[in-house]
């Protein structure tokens, strides 16, 4: 497998399009917690953005706070209690579009609408 070498903006650039990716699918996912399909796609998702994320060192901080709140959300899921699982979820997704926004100001993107 070849690997790519790519400037710092270019990853932080495909790092924000892949939170905001997985951030539109996981309240997607909120509406149907049973959909394979989708819980499959978040986790190929989040493997692609660990890569990313590891790879932007001046991000991690922000970083560790989106990994923390994930495994906070996943322990909350397996306890099936819905009051702390919807809390956390909220945690989590404000990690996800916290390291998001960052993302975009280093870039210099604070205006960019995504079109889909």
């Amino acid at each position: 497998m070849q690997i790519k070498e790519f400037s710092a903006r270019v990853v932080t650039f495909k790092l924000a399009a892949a939170l905001e990716k997985y951030e539109m699918d996981l309240r997607a996912l909120t509406d149907s917690w049973v959909d394979p399909e989708r819980l499959r796609r978040i986790q190929q998702e989040f493997g692609e953005m660990r890569i990313l994320g590891a790879s932007l060192p001046k991000f991690s901080v922000a970083w560790v706070a989106v990994l923390v709140s994930r495994a906070r959300l996943l322990q909350a899921l397996c306890s099936r209690t819905a009051g702390p699982a919807f809390q956390v979820l909220q945690e989590h997704l404000a990690a996800v579009e916290s390291l998001r926004k960052r993302c975009l100001r280093s870039i210099g993107a604070q205006g960019v609408i995504a079109l889909a």
